[in-house]
């Protein structure tokens, strides 16, 4: 192989690679940077996995040739493999982890729902002191959390997957040999287990992030999280007693299926592929997960005033919409089949030269089997977005959503079956050349095995296989629905011991007149960005509502009584929101708490010297250097008595509640007057990661000296951190 065969195969191949960077230099300041960054990590992870691991295994194999080709229909072919790289990597953010981030609350609400049952009292009673600290929108979330820099939580799922891979897949192996299916083991080479084991992915991401979401969603029990106790049981056990398991496991793979070790690399690497692409992506799809389990959790609570009050009065609506869904469903798959689709399968040879064992394919119909690819994906996404839209659309107009998927499930449920062709297979590269004028170049053409589950490993699989699509329809409409939302909060007294707080969403549809006359608690708020000059415009009455809305108000505390003047009212609030001069807002979620006197809050550095103090309230700020050395005398004395490697979270001392929150290097203690809740949790352990963060580089060699912390900046942000809505 001269030079320039050993540079055309380089250049040619990275092609796609060197295309799709481009844009990020562009974009990469933007919050749309960030999202693309991790989209790329994701491509250029699968293309090592999809493009070039594949060598490992045909290294020593002769690449076929792929004939009757010529420089331009090379190049095209390049072309379309960088669309098949695109259209297979897409499959994993667009169809599969949606699967995963949609079933995941379902476990992780069966979690919630165990830990409650152990804790003392009824569940019943202890359903009324659940709490969960939710003030953002799902892309206001997705917007936060993809800036942030720190990875250490994916670091620990990542670690915790690779983990359990080993073990769990040769339990599978052990089975299926036990079972004497014998042409599913690994050292047939058989494609059934490696397809299989993208569903294994699946099933170990839904277990290890249904424990991360309770965590992440900061759903609390008397205040206390609920999460933090269960992921670091769990996740310590796991780490524990996986890692050394997992290490005989790979030791009996390389035992027991020698031969077979560059198919057992291949498909470790691919489990490895799969799960990065899973924690690039985990932050992206976590807001919506939250959404749905805090949703499942608020419905728990109020089951029974939801269900007496359910309104089907749209219902007709929703049905004409999921009639335009299946015909829109129809036509665009069977267009798709019929004038794109049919035209490449009718030529048998596309097909036939696809598979891994023939010996001489065409460079042409390499081509169009890569576009097959892309269009079968087409032709499966396509549906899926449509009908989550439409879902989505009918979802505004139904007065309970609960309504809304029931009426839409059947027509769902045919969509997916039609989705679902019942053959699978599993795709990889083939080592393969082209001849170029007088020279050649080395790739890859993708090449289909056919994987047909049968007996253990379809049981297994079925699960996935009917349910994906239905599961993605639902996802996909409601990441649709939530995406143009914004999300309020507000926290309104409702008896002399108890709190109530409202989640509030905004409408994109003008309310209807009996909604407006209802005891519902709609939200006007004035937007912000009027200018001066466009109000001063504006007829007296809007000016007058205006200047009303300098404060947020209730839709009740705005609306006359009369009946004439209440029907003027409702169409001068509708020219206002028309004009996009106010927001509506209407409760999303809500529940209610027992409020807390602040009164002082304390960082100390990890070995007992006090870092910085803030006082809530005027004569009860406690003596800095007492507190910290009263901390680093009972910390010390707790952990001596009982052994526990468990950091202190709460001190009881009568009526004074003393909250800690833990950094890398510093803690946080917070003195309240009253129960702990998530409320007052919440931003005690937020101050406590922004203050390290800020703070990082002086707190890593900390002499003592107190002058680098901006003692004015640290009050403003607990002031903003800490102020009640």
């Amino acid at each position: 192989m001269d030079a320039m065969v050993i540079f055309l195969t380089i250049l040619l191949n990275a092609l796609p690679i060197l295309i799709l960077i481009v844009p990020l230099f562009f974009i990469w300041k933007k919050t749309i940077g960030k999202l693309y960054f991790r989209i790329f990590l994701g491509i250029l992870v699968f293309y090592l996995i999809y493009w070039i691991l594949p060598i490992i295994f045909q290294i020593l194999d002769d690449p076929i040739e792929l004939t009757g080709g010529n420089t331009i229909v090379a190049i095209q072919f390049i072309g379309a493999r960088l669309g098949t790289l695109i259209t297979l990597f897409a499959t994993y953010p667009l169809v599969t982890l949606p699967f995963i981030f949609f079933v995941t609350p379902f476990i992780s609400f069966i979690i919630v729902w165990n830990r409650m049952r152990k804790e003392e009292g009824s569940i019943k009673e202890n359903l009324k002191h659940i709490t969960y600290h939710l003030d953002k929108s799902p892309i206001k979330m997705i917007k936060d959390e993809i800036i942030k820099k720190d990875f250490t939580r994916e670091k620990e799922i990542f670690k915790l997957m690779v983990v359990l891979l080993p073990i769990s897949l040769y339990i599978l192996q052990v089975i299926l040999t036990v079972s004497g299916l014998e042409n599913e083991s690994l050292t047939t080479g058989n494609t059934a287990l490696g397809w299989f084991l993208e569903i294994l992915f699946v099933y170990l991401a839904i277990f290890i992030f249904s424990i991360e979401l309770v965590f992440s969603s900061k759903i609390a029990l008397k205040g206390k999280y609920i999460g933090e106790e269960i992921r670091s049981q769990t996740f310590k056990s796991l780490y524990t007693v996986g890692a050394p398991i997992s290490i005989l496991s790979i030791l009996l793979f390389l035992a027991q299926y020698f031969d077979s070790i560059l198919i057992i690399i291949f498909f470790f690497a691919y489990f490895i592929m799969a799960s990065l692409i899973f924690i690039l992506f985990l932050r992206v799809f976590e807001p919506i997960s939250i959404l749905i389990l805090v949703k499942m959790i608020d419905w728990w609570k109020t089951k029974k005033q939801k269900m007496k009050n359910i309104d089907s009065s749209n219902i007709l609506l929703i049905i004409f919409y999921g009639l335009i869904a299946i015909g829109l469903f129809f036509v665009i798959y069977l267009a798709i089949s019929s004038f794109i689709y049919y035209p490449y399968l009718s030529d048998a040879d596309i097909l036939t030269q696809a598979n891994f064992t023939e010996a001489s394919p065409t460079l042409l119909n390499s081509i169009k089997f890569e576009l097959l690819i892309s269009l079968g994906f087409l032709q499966i996404l396509a549906p899926i977005i449509i009908v989550g839209i439409l879902l989505s659309k009918s979802l505004k107009y139904a007065k309970s959503k609960f309504i809304g998927y029931i009426v839409f499930l059947p027509i769902i449920i045919i969509i997916s079956i039609f989705l679902y062709a019942g053959q699978e297979f599993w795709l990889t590269g083939q080592l393969s050349y082209i001849l170029m004028s007088d020279s050649y170049f080395i790739t890859f053409r993708t090449a289909s095995l056919e994987a047909n589950l049968s007996s253990i490993l379809h049981g297994l699989a079925l699960p996935y296989l009917y349910t994906r699509y239905i599961f993605n329809i639902i996802i996909w409409s409601l990441i649709i629905f939530y995406i143009g939302k914004s999300f309020k909060s507000k926290i309104l007294v409702k008896d002399e011991r108890h709190q109530e707080k409202i989640i509030f969403s905004t409408i994109s549809e003008f309310i209807k007149y009996d909604d407006y006359q209802s005891d519902i608690q709609y939200l006007i708020t004035k937007n912000e960005e009027i200018l001066r000059d466009t109000i001063d415009k504006e007829r007296e009455e809007v000016q007058l509502i205006l200047n009303k809305l300098e404060e947020d108000r209730f839709l009740k505390e705005l609306r006359p009584l009369e009946e004439n003047e209440k029907k003027r009212f409702y169409f001068t609030l509708r020219y206002l929101f028309n004009n996009n001069l106010i927001s509506i807002w209407k409760p999303e979620l809500s529940y209610v708490f027992e409020p807390a006197e602040k009164q002082g809050l304390y960082i100390i550095y990890d070995d007992g010297r006090g870092v910085y103090n803030y006082a809530f309230q005027e004569g009860v700020d406690q003596d800095p250097g007492l507190v910290s050395g009263m901390f680093s005398a009972i910390t010390s004395f707790i952990k001596e008595m009982t052994k526990s490697t468990e950091a202190l979270k709460k001190i009881d001392h009568g009526d004074i509640t003393i909250l800690l929150e833990y950094g890398d290097r510093i803690f946080g203690a917070l003195f309240i007057k009253g129960t702990q809740s998530a409320e007052i949790r919440a931003p005690l352990k937020e101050f406590v990661s922004w203050f390290e963060e800020k703070y990082k580089d002086t707190l890593r060699d900390w002499t003592g000296a107190l002058q680098a912390f901006k003692i004015e900046e640290n009050h403003k942000k607990i002031e903003q951190m800490f102020k009640e809505d």
